[in-house]
């Protein structure tokens, strides 16, 4: 019973509880409803538990991949169709996360049902995990048509919603950047706007994702120090909530916009953060991009940057 109304709690108004103590809450979740034998409810409480160890980075990924076979072997014994499928959708984001697959991928995949099905719910997960596969393997327009598909399917009381909306905004930033429209630009303001009703029910979910979109929108503005004030602003609140991963991104779009600048010393000194942020998140694709942006650093001694 206590099980039950855990998961509950989790599926009601989960999205404004810290998702670190989600995590704590979902992993005691699971161990009592196994241990009371009520096997349905443990393994939909390990697919949350998941998720919000991915959403929130609170797992190192390589672990959290052990994680997520350890319960695909467990439902080798329970046989839960559902909750495996779910596993296999996040199991594979977890692996693009880490080497694209490369090393990590395994050969059973999840199988989506019938995608014409609106209450299909395997199907609204496989969009956000697309969203974030995507988003940070830099596939901005996959990112991008994922996260419509997300919107239409997703109510914004999910927990995933505003997950979507965050990474959503950073690439219709990325696409603005490369080409000014005021129609991007006016979406993005948009998100910002739900972002700040957002915040004020769940700060330590938000704030830094906020702050973040707003960085990049002043930093296309050419309003300087305001993107400074609220770069360093989106990488405290990273922190502060432990969210290594987005740590890493606030560091990682701050050093691309102090080497825009050609503010050199600054762009490095953020480089260098995210790449221990990645590092420590355990995603190796990622610690490879930010290498190579430190490679150039050192391939560009002697030229004007400052």
């Amino acid at each position: 019973q206590m099980a039950q109304l855990n998961l509950n709690f989790t599926n009601a108004v989960g999205h404004l509880e810290w998702f670190h103590a989600g995590v704590q809450r979902l992993r005691v979740c699971f161990d009592s409803a196994l241990s009371s034998g009520n096997a349905e409810i443990g393994f939909f409480c390990a697919v949350q538990l998941v998720n919000y160890s991915i959403i929130s980075g609170e797992k190192e990924l390589t672990s959290l991949l052990k994680d997520i076979d350890y319960y695909l072997h467990l439902l080798e014994t329970y046989k839960d169709e559902v909750s495996k499928n779910f596993l296999l959708s996040s199991r594979e984001t977890v692996s693009m996360l880490i080497d694209k697959g490369e090393a990590t991928s395994i050969e059973a995949k999840e199988y989506l049902g019938d995608v014409t099905d609106p209450g299909n719910i395997i199907l609204d997960t496989f969009y956000c995990h697309q969203v974030l596969r995507n988003f940070w393997l830099g596939y901005g327009e996959r990112c991008r048509h994922f996260a419509k598909k997300g919107f239409a399917r997703i109510p914004q009381g999910k927990y995933f919603f505003h997950i979507i909306k965050f990474y959503y905004g950073l690439s219709l930033l990325d696409m603005t950047k490369k080409k000014l429209n005021s129609a991007r630009q006016k979406e993005v303001e948009e998100i910002i706007e739900s972002m700040k009703v957002a915040v004020e029910h769940a700060d330590s979910n938000i704030r830094n994702k906020l702050e973040l979109l707003q960085a990049e929108l002043h930093g296309l503005g050419a309003r300087h120090n305001e993107a400074v004030a609220l770069y360093n602003a989106a990488i405290a609140s990273a922190k502060k909530s432990k969210f290594i991963h987005e740590q890493g991104l606030a560091c990682e779009r701050a050093g691309l916009y102090y080497k825009k600048m050609g503010c050199a010393r600054d762009a490095l000194v953020h480089f260098q953060q995210a790449h221990a942020c990645y590092k420590e998140w355990g995603s190796n694709v990622k610690v490879g991009a930010i290498q190579r942006e430190l490679d150039g650093f050192n391939n560009s001694i002697g030229t004007n940057f400052i």
